[in-house]
């Protein structure tokens, strides 16, 4: 015979086996684009903002410092647009293997 305090310990742990499925959930995208597009993107975007900003800046004949701060901070910003899109169209993979801490 169980004691209640048993039974409250297997309702717990059954729950929480249930509930594991949904909160190991993993988006499986192509790695090497996920590392491009979390490492390069951001620094080529900064650069060619920078470079832009100097042109621009340079063609209007004003401060050419200014416009490539401004033009690399305008860059930074799109590339953490474009990381959060890039985010949210991952897909869900079901079937994909999850790897918990504990396995290690």
């Amino acid at each position: 015979m169980k004691t209640e305090q048993e039974k409250i310990f297997e309702n717990v742990i059954n729950k929480k086996t249930e509930e594991s499925p949904e909160k190991t959930e993993t988006k499986k995208t192509n790695m090497l684009l996920a590392a491009f597009m979390m490492f390069i993107l951001p620094i080529m975007l900064v650069f060619l903002g920078v470079f832009l900003g100097g042109y621009i800046g340079k063609s209007i004949g004003t401060s050419i410092r200014t416009f490539q701060i401004a033009g690399g901070v305008v860059a930074f910003i799109l590339s953490v647009i474009i990381i959060k899109l890039f985010d949210k169209s991952a897909v869900l993979d079901k079937d994909a293997e999850v790897i918990h801490w504990d396995d290690m």
